[in-house]
C-alpha cells in the first residue's frame, strides 16, 4: 500500500511534472500537485468499478486513515493508504493527467489497462477492456 502523497511524488516525477520530492499533496498550492489529487479520486472511482476491486472496495470505501484505521471515500491527508494496488494508481494518475492537460496519454492509457487486466487476471477475475466493454457510467 502507498500513500496519497506517494502516489502523487512519483506520477509527478514520472512523466516530468516536477524534479523533487513533493512536500505535500493535499492542499497544495502547485497547481499540477492539486490537479493531481483531483484527478486521484478520478482514478478510483474507476478502478472500483472493475474486478478485483468492485468486490473488495465497491462500497467506495477506497482509502484507510492509517492512524485511526477509518476507511474513508475521499483522501484528507497525505499519510491516508490507498487501499488498491499503488503502481495501479501511478499509472491512473499519470494517463489522467497527461489527459486532461491536453497531452498525448495512450501510452499511459495503455500501462494503466494493462495493469489493470493483470490484476484481475491474477486474482482469477473477469478482464476488463476499456476499448470495447461498455462504459459503466452510461
Amino acid at each position: 500500500m502507498i500513500t496519497v502523497k506517494t502516489a502523487i511524488d512519483q506520477a509527478s516525477r514520472e512523466i516530468g511534472v516536477t524534479q523533487q520530492p513533493i512536500t505535500q499533496a493535499i492542499g497544495s498550492s502547485d497547481q499540477d500537485i492539486a490537479q493531481m489529487t483531483a484527478l486521484l479520486q478520478a482514478v478510483a472511482d474507476e478502478v472500483v468499478l472493475y474486478q478485483p476491486y468492485i468486490d473488495t472496495l465497491g462500497d467506495g470505501y477506497w482509502l484507510i486513515d492509517p492512524v485511526s484505521g477509518i476507511r474513508k471515500a475521499r483522501p484528507t491527508a497525505d499519510t491516508d493508504y490507498i487501499l488498491f494496488d499503488g503502481r495501479l494508481a501511478i499509472a491512473g494518475l499519470k494517463y489522467r493527467f497527461l489527459q486532461a492537460k491536453g497531452l498525448e496519454f495512450g501510452e499511459q492509457l495503455r500501462d494503466y489497462s494493462d495493469r489493470q487486466n493483470r490484476l484481475a487476471a491474477a486474482m482469477n477475475a473477469q478482464v476488463v477492456d476499456l476499448n470495447n466493454d461498455p462504459s459503466p457510467f452510461q
